[in-house]
């Protein structure tokens, strides 16, 4: 179980600003995956102070829930949630969801096996800042799935009231890409000004995110190796 933090540094009229007009932070984590699916709120910070500090461990759990469509702001319900270590299989054969789960996958990954005949959806969740499992997106489970966390994470400002499962496919108003590969103890650091935005510049670790951009290019990582790598894990599953 890893910590990673960040803080915030805010002047006092950014922070004035915006508790007036009810302000929160909202994050959504990236994921590499062999499946299709959605970003959705992970997190969410509503106490803002000059000095913002959030911290949140990268302890992982697999879930399903009920299929449903990618639509922007539906939100996620989980309907079992198994908390597992990378390299965990979570077999699942119940109609609703229900599985097992057993080492045995690729390392470094979770892999969720879908041996029933119902279409569902999956995907994992990380502790969030209050150390609740929370979904970092949403995806279509038709056989054999595999996901990896990517230790990047985008935050934005927002004061429409989000909640986390929420899908939310294009940015919530101009926020920040933090790549915690670049990070020294898992720690980072950034300022934010109400008119100024995001200070991205000389930080090789953070790229600024226009307005309405697209979200599932930049946090949902589909490679054709993971692809070719669930296929091969699904004949297996199915000698």
């Amino acid at each position: 179980m890893e910590q990673h933090k960040l803080t915030i540094d805010m002047n006092e009229a950014t922070v004035g600003q915006l508790r007036d007009h009810h302000f929160a932070l909202f994050g959504l984590h990236a994921i590499a995956t062999s499946a299709s699916g959605a970003p959705t709120i992970w997190l969410s910070a509503h106490y803002l102070d000059r000095h913002l500090e959030l911290a949140w461990t990268e302890t992982y759990s697999m879930f399903t829930a009920r299929h449903m469509p990618h639509a922007p702001s539906s939100r996620v319900v989980v309907t079992h949630n198994y908390p597992a270590p990378l390299g965990s299989v979570l077999t699942v054969s119940g109609n609703d969801g229900a599985g097992i789960v057993t080492p045995g996958g690729p390392a470094g990954h979770m892999e969720i096996d879908n041996v029933g005949r119902v279409d569902l959806n999956a995907g994992l969740c990380i502790h969030d800042t209050h150390g609740m499992y929370q979904p970092a997106g949403v995806f279509d489970l038709v056989d054999v799935d595999l996901f990896q966390p990517v230790p990047k994470v985008a935050f934005f400002f927002s004061p429409i009231p989000h909640m986390a499962g929420e899908i939310a496919t294009r940015s919530l108003g101009p926020g920040v890409l933090l790549d915690y590969q670049m990070a020294r103890n898992r720690s980072l650091s950034i300022e934010y000004d109400i008119h100024e935005g995001w200070s991205v510049a000389n930080r090789p670790y953070a790229r600024a995110i226009a307005a309405n951009e697209p979200l599932s290019p930049l946090l949902l990582i589909r490679s054709s190796a993971l692809q070719a790598l669930a296929m091969q894990r699904q004949r297996s599953t199915t000698r």
